[in-house]
């Protein structure tokens, strides 16, 4: 993008002024020079790209022309904020280019698509801030640093994005949006409206109809909540802000009607945007590959489903993903959205080289619905075949929905309550959702979104990779450990992993309940908040929610250990977390919380269904719920 610099004369007042000045109401910064002189740049939204096409390939140490017609204002907002300045203030500009990412966050790492290649760009205007701390980050990894690193930074790798974030026309559209954000206030679920729609569920349409409100993950337009609003419909339909609140926000009514159905009737959560890939060997050489990835025991009983980590030589996750033995030598593996081109990258650097695995994305392949609920059985029992009191928990099958058969059924859900998973092959997904929307509306069947199944998996204390853990962390600190089998013969990280066990980890995921929030008047937690113990700082909060059933707010936090002075890491065991004499506060907008720590999930009664399977619905098979 072009991003000009403006040099101007003298101001009155401003001979003796060393800080910078920040006007995040003008989205421009001054910077004092000498003898009074400012240097002004400017972040607004609407920027002119630097270059049409390719960048030239002689273009070095240049500059472009001074663009008085595009980056005039930045003078009208000076004479407003500096009244006393001369009218004609500028003496010259020096325009150039800079670089701006799709989200604007700074570019590190392995590129996925050459071995051994790193990348640091794309600090949008922050390079020579960054400089320090991004030299030893990207040193620690092309030097493959054995121990921690400095610090966890998925959120600046390369890894975070996908091939459809790398087109011209998406470039184009989206990073001038980025430099108008530059200097806005940062809001929670804070969008991007460009680069929009591009990838879509079938069930968008009738999902959007129906007052879906949606956020993009991957490219993919995901549902996170659904209301009845008109007013916040027609401001999302315009691409007006989420929420413009770090308090309660406008949505809680509508999350709460939604957690509720997942835990008192059923609901249907379009989760179409999830990783899908399938791996397969014409021997069991897909099973030797998978016992040396994961970290739990994969060769199990056909139809069973193990959930598993893959981890690296540091005992941290390269991939957190559940797998399906569909055949002997053919597993289904689900992913975290955000994983599909780091887990990906991941699985296919280790396939053998003579070809004998294959892996192949079915991302697109499937429409997923996750059917949630304790009513979810009584609504699944009415359009299937199946007999579902011979589906255990924790297992697949193929069952029909309806008139469509090859629905890949999987007794499980992402939130914690029973449920069950349906993939359903993306040309059978209408008549898959119109069936158990039909038959589930006497049970009183809702949309539901990702808001609703985070709020759930906070509460009960689920992690997510990409949020709560990553690549840096490992299953002993995140309370994952029984998912390890440690007798196996040899995985990525076993020996890390060992090590920890014997020495100890500097580090530990918890659950925090807040005492004495107010949930109507305080400001809420939203990730990122500073947690202490006994008044001395020890770790950060990564996700947080309102539970609904615990009432009060719930936060999972990093809490680590170490001496103040030194920086030394020590040992975080369970009686640092548990002493009785432990004081624990969470600080949010300034204000410090009790917070009671918690390193299990806490103990959540299961709500039962009221029909039983003997209850008929009075809804007649053929009536249409839903319409495109």
């Amino acid at each position: 993008m072009e991003h000009p610099t403006i040099i101007t004369k003298a101001v009155p007042g401003m001979e003796h002024v060393n800080a910078v000045i920040r006007d995040y109401d003008g989205s421009m910064l001054f910077q004092p020079l000498q003898l009074g002189c400012l240097r002004i740049k400017g972040f607004e939204t609407g920027a002119k790209s630097a270059f049409k096409d390719k960048i030239p390939t002689d273009f070095q140490f240049k500059t472009l022309e001074a663009n008085w017609d595009n980056y005039g204002f930045l003078l009208r907002r000076l004479n407003y904020r500096f009244s006393g300045c001369d009218h004609q203030p500028a003496m010259y500009m020096v325009n150039g280019p800079e670089t701006f990412t799709p989200d604007g966050t700074w570019i590190l790492g392995e590129a996925p698509e050459i071995d051994n290649y790193y990348v640091a760009t794309g600090f949008c205007d922050m390079g020579v801030s960054a400089a320090g701390g991004v030299g030893q980050a990207l040193a620690e990894r092309v030097m493959g640093i054995d121990g921690p690193l400095m610090t966890d930074l998925w959120s600046l790798e390369i890894q975070r994005f996908f091939e459809g974030h790398n087109t011209r026309k998406f470039l184009q559209d989206r990073v001038p949006e980025v430099l108008g954000k530059h200097y806005q206030v940062a809001y929670p679920l804070t969008e991007y409206q460009t680069g929009r729609r591009v990838r879509l569920s079938p069930l968008y349409p009738i999902l959007s109809s129906n007052g879906g409100i949606f956020v993009a993950r991957m490219g993919y337009e995901r549902p996170m909540w659904f209301t009845e609003d008109s007013e916040v419909i027609e401001n999302h339909v315009k691409g007006g802000a989420m929420q413009e609140t770090f308090a309660k926000p406008r949505w809680f009514d509508d999350v709460e009607a939604e957690y509720h159905a997942c835990r008192e009737g059923v609901c249907l959560v379009d989760m179409s945007s999830l990783t899908k890939f399938e791996l397969w060997s014409k021997g069991m050489e897909v099973v030797h590959l998978l016992q040396y990835l994961c970290a739990n025991d994969v060769d199990v009983p056909i139809g069973s489903i193990i959930h598993t980590g893959m981890l690296n030589h540091h005992g941290g996750y390269e991939n957190d993903c559940s797998l399906v033995r569909m055949e002997q030598n053919r597993y289904f593996m689900i992913s975290p959205t955000s994983q599909i081109t780091h887990a990906w990258e991941w699985i296919s650097r280790h396939l053998p080289d003579d070809g004998s695995t294959q892996i192949s994305d079915v991302t697109s392949k499937y429409t997923v619905m996750n059917l949630i609920g304790p009513k979810s059985r009584d609504v699944l029992n009415l359009v299937t075949d199946t007999d579902l009191d011979n589906f255990p928990y924790f297992t697949s099958q193929l069952i029909n929905v309806g008139q469509s058969g090859g629905v890949k059924a999987l007794h499980m859900t992402h939130s914690g309550e029973p449920g069950w998973t349906l993939f359903v092959p993306s040309e059978l997904s209408m008549h898959v959702y119109d069936s158990l929307m039909t038959m589930g509306k006497d049970y009183g069947i809702i949309n539901a979104g990702y808001q609703a199944v985070r709020f759930l998996r906070i509460e009960k204390f689920h992690t997510l990779w990409g949020e709560d853990f990553d690549r840096w962390t490992s299953p002993i600190e995140c309370g994952a450990a029984f998912l390890v089998k440690f007798q196996k013969a040899t995985f990525i990280g076993k020996g890390a992993l060992l090590r920890q066990k014997e020495e100890g980890v500097s580090r530990r995921l918890v659950q925090f309940h807040l005492e004495g929030h107010d949930l109507d008047s305080d400001s809420w937690p939203w990730g990122g908040e500073p947690i202490y113990r006994n008044g001395k700082y020890v770790g950060l909060t990564r996700s947080t929610c309102y539970g609904f059933t615990l009432n009060r707010m719930v936060c999972i936090g990093a809490v680590h250990n170490f001496e103040p002075e030194t920086r030394k890491r020590l040992v975080v065991d369970n009686n640092f977390i548990t002493d009785p004499s432990a004081e624990f506060q969470i600080e949010i907008a300034g204000k410090r919380f009790l917070a009671t720590p918690h390193l299990h999930p806490p103990r959540m009664s299961a709500v039962a269904t009221e029909t039983g399977l003997k209850y008929k619905p009075r809804i007649m098979p053929s009536v249409r719920t839903s319409t495109l």
